[in-house]
């Protein structure tokens, strides 16, 4: 239902390692500096980390308008290259005296120290990161081929620019098989049960290469007759003998023989180092330290409160059936339907403009930029279940809401209040053109992105719409409540598969008795927690939670004092930060209040 805005920037630089351990070894306190000094060295290394995230990342790229010379690179050597440019930033983070630093200078330096904190000592997080998963395989294919798409051909250089990308392209199915291999002689397969939409992900994208990759005749108008030859038959050639063939090998690779070997069980705990590479991804993923044990209790505490919520608005409808039943009814009300993509954006702006008024007694200033709904591309919908936000550019200066208008008789609106606050006002507009508009920022800041804030945020502006009054009918209201446990059963399947010994039946169990998801995308996304991005889901409700804890802590330490304008300026003026930096933030606003 909810999309992971910092998901795509993580896929577009797979090699790089970012799960992070708990424990870093910190050299003594560096020689005093002025504050001149310290922020000079400070904005200096923000901007090569930044710097080098950009080279790297088609992604990005793509994003910022630049061109594109080279696709990703997942070998071990690039892992390790990771390795060596993580810790010589790292020694320079450490030179920094940090007590000479002070607000944003201050807050890029805790940002920087938890992003680099030191990792793990073997190769367990490489080894274990199945990169050809139904999930994540398209994602590492996806922006290669959106650059591709784009290129132009206005000389014949353009066009050999053009065949060395293909190259390129060709060059990471031939990664992906030597990772495959160095996995298999390792003993580390991807579990069964992710074979069969593995494969047809594989053969689909394998199917569609030569129409991706080919060149209509009009783009290439710019080039004489002899070059469009010429460039023709390298190009096939290319697809042929570098591509397809590529993809057939790489379907060799995982087909029966490696089926043989592969485990009947998911979940990172059934291999060798699994568990400790569970926790660094928590910590990556959450930017908190908790035990999977601890969320797996959270998990289902919240569930249960969440749950009795939910069958109190049954009760006040006169519901006597089971929670699945009354899922089952309202998924399929029509009152909760659209006949047509107009009246879907319809319903959305309903809320937005429902929402709108009462914004300004809960934020001190809004983003500049503009927001509104659009449709996704048609066929882009197929493979997409929701929509996602994209925040705005200056190529296009507006924030929208991208919904899926595919399959409209069975795509409930019952949660759309939910989810249009979620994604749009108060939640990721607010936050993400908020940070883009800061000038103060540096690129680094601008563009620094973590899961735990960013959908955390997202999930805490929904529930802001309980207080403000926008849910009203209960109908609306066990709508966001539907948003709600969907996200908090996560804590409990995932570190069910992932540390706990949990099937893929005990965590669809589990799901079914709660969330109105069908069992097809129950099946998918569990599928998704345990093989392609464990820990990933966790981000979501607990950063929700820590922007509850922290507001809380303010109300009851400020009493009368407390102003919900200041606390959400607090939160979201600087942009996104791991938990554990928001929440030093917010303790320093807390004395400071106090002390006024």
């Amino acid at each position: 239902m909810l999309t992971n805005r910092v998901l795509p920037r993580a896929l577009s630089a797979l090699a790089a390692v970012s799960v992070l351990c708990a424990c870093q070894e910190r050299p003594e306190q560096p020689e005093a500096l002025t504050h001149a000094d310290s922020t000079r060295l400070l904005r200096d290394l923000a901007d090569e980390v930044w710097a080098d995230t950009l080279e790297n990342s088609t992604y990005l790229r793509l994003q910022e308008g630049l061109p594109i010379e080279k696709f990703e690179d997942i070998t071990l050597e690039n892992h390790y290259e990771n390795l060596a440019k993580a810790a010589s930033w790292r020694a320079k983070l450490f030179a920094i005296d940090s007590t000479a630093l002070s607000g944003d200078d201050l807050i890029t330096y805790e940002i920087l120290e938890f992003e680099l904190a030191d990792i793990s000592v073997n190769d367990d997080d490489y080894w274990l990161q199945f990169d050809i998963t139904a999930y994540l395989g398209p994602y590492l294919f996806r922006f290669a081929q959106e650059a591709l798409a784009i290129h132009r051909f206005p000389n014949k250089a353009a066009a050999n620019r053009y065949l060395n990308l293909v190259n390129e392209y060709a060059e990471l199915i031939d990664q992906l098989i030597v990772k495959i291999e160095g996995q298999v002689e390792r003993g580390l397969y991807l579990p069964k049960p992710a074979l069969k939409s593995t494969r047809a992900t594989w053969a689909g994208i394998r199917d569609t290469g030569s129409t991706q990759l080919s060149v209509a005749e009009e783009r290439l108008a710019a080039l004489t007759d002899d070059e469009r030859q010429a460039f023709s038959a390298a190009l096939d050639r290319i697809i042929q003998e570098r591509v397809l063939a590529g993809f057939d090998q790489l379907l060799d690779r995982i087909g029966a023989d490696y089926e043989r070997q592969a485990p009947d069980d998911v979940g990172l705990h059934q291999y060798p180092g699994g568990r400790e590479v569970y926790l660094r991804r928590i910590r990556s993923n959450t930017t908190l330290e908790l035990s999977p044990e601890e969320i797996h209790e959270r998990g289902k505490k919240a569930v249960a409160d969440i749950s009795a919520r939910m069958q109190a608005i049954r009760d006040e409808l006169g519901f006597e059936g089971t929670a699945r039943e009354f899922n089952h009814r309202i998924r399929n009300d029509p009152r909760f339907l659209a006949e047509s993509p107009h009246e879907v954006e319809e319903r959305f702006m309903e809320y937005i403009k429902r929402i709108e008024p009462k914004l300004d007694a809960y934020f001190h200033s809004w983003p500049e930029a503009a927001y509104g709904v659009r449709r996704l591309p048609p066929a882009a919908e197929a493979g997409m279940t929701y929509g996602y936000y994209s925040q705005p550019t200056a190529a296009d200066p507006v924030g929208y809401y991208n919904y899926n208008a595919s399959n409209l008789p069975n795509r409930s609106l019952v949660w759309a209040g939910s989810l249009i606050y979620h994604e749009l006002l108060p939640g990721h507009h607010f936050h993400l053109a908020t940070q883009g508009e800061n000038e103060a920022l540096q690129d680094y800041r601008k563009n620094y992105s973590v899961g735990a804030f960013t959908e955390g945020w997202a999930e805490y502006a929904a529930s802001l719409g309980i207080e403000m009054d926008m849910y009203e009918t209960p109908e609306e209201l066990y709508g966001r409540y539907i948003g709600e446990i969907f996200l908090a059963s996560r804590l409990v399947v995932d570190t069910g598969m992932n540390a706990l010994g949990w099937s893929l039946e005990d965590a669809h169990k589990y799901m079914r008795q709660y969330v109105i998801q069908s069992d097809s995308e129950i099946a998918s996304e569990t599928l998704r927690y345990a093989t392609s991005i464990p820990a990933q889901a966790l981000a979501y409700r607990l950063g929700y939670e820590k922007m509850w804890e922290l507001r809380h802590r303010s109300e009851e330490a400020l009493g009368d004092a407390f102003d919900i304008r200041e606390y959400h300026e607090v939160v979201l003026s600087d942009g996104a930060k791991p938990l554990v930096v928001l929440e030093a933030k917010v303790d320093s606003y807390i004395a400071s209040a106090l002390s006024n």
